[in-house]
């Protein structure tokens, strides 16, 4: 479990503003939503992977957008 909290850390830091999940299907999420009084974001709110790796992949991706 240490692996996985030390990735989602990585992962948080990186990307701020999104919530970095790991589910117990093994699944890698990443979510954001509006705050209060802002309307939705913009663009993708919640992205999912097979690893981590994938979903700095779908992050940088939606990023640059």
């Amino acid at each position: 479990m240490g692996d996985i909290s030390r990735i989602k850390a990585a992962l948080r830091e990186e990307f701020p503003g999104w919530s970095i999940l790991h589910t117990d299907r093994h699944r890698w999420w990443a979510t954001r939503g509006p705050k209060p009084g802002e309307q939705v974001n913009n663009g993708e709110s919640a992205l999912d992977a097979d690893t981590p790796e994938e979903l700095r992949r779908l992050l940088l991706r939606v990023n640059d957008t």
